[in-house]
């Protein structure tokens, strides 16, 4: 489980540097381009479900975690 400060963490190192973050998680090509062609690409992959992505943009249009995160 993660705490607020570990998630806190991660955010901030996700903001310098999104493709090593996610390169620890996630099996991602260097030649991707845009968030849509990774989103795809791990779609197509079976890394993620449509499930896990519908999950993540609710949650990054929930009003609370986008004011945790400002």
């Amino acid at each position: 489980m993660y705490n607020i400060q570990s998630i806190l963490q991660m955010y901030s190192q996700f903001k310098q540097n999104p493709m090593a973050l996610l390169g620890r998680r996630f099996n991602i090509p260097q030649g991707i381009q845009s968030p849509q062609d990774m989103v795809q690409y791990l779609l197509n992959s079976g890394q993620v479900s449509q499930d896990q992505v519908n999950q993540a943009m609710r949650m990054k249009n929930d009003p609370q975690i986008r004011n945790m995160f400002r």
